[in-house]
């Protein structure tokens, strides 16, 4: 008895789950370099061409604090109607992770511009490194 993916055969007649599958079809087969794996649609420094989130969150979060000690500044959710500062952001950190504590959720600077836009990562992506924040 063998065990069997359900799925589609890749180009090499081999069977793939669907969500590999899915997951080539969005992004690419890519390829593995000596420094792991490169998506062949995203540039290889594309965390490095992200703006700064200090500049960033300034922008887009209304009445956003100085950061305390930690790097943490707190402002008002651009998600949903917000009279108190909910969101905390680190501004110092270059992922520049978010929270919103009313229930949003949280992630990095690419999650929130995916949040803010409704684009996708890769658009996203695309936006913020050419600067269309």
């Amino acid at each position: 008895m063998s065990c069997r993916t359900k799925g589609k055969s890749d180009a090499g007649g081999r069977r793939t789950s669907g969500a590999i599958a899915g997951y080539r079809a969005l992004y690419g087969k890519g390829k593995a370099t000596g420094n792991g794996w490169q998506s062949p649609t995203l540039p290889r420094n594309w965390r490095d061409r992200l703006p700064d989130p200090d500049d960033y969150y300034r922008e887009q979060v209304p009445k956003l604090s100085k950061p305390n000690a930690a790097g943490w500044a707190q402002g008002a959710c651009p998600f949903h109607e917000d009279r108190n500062a909910s969101l905390s952001a680190h501004v110092s950190n270059p992922r520049g992770c978010w929270r919103c504590f009313a229930g949003c959720g949280g992630g990095d600077l690419v999650s929130f511009h995916m949040r803010l836009t409704d684009k996708s990562f890769k658009e996203a992506i695309v936006d913020l490194a050419a600067g269309r924040a």
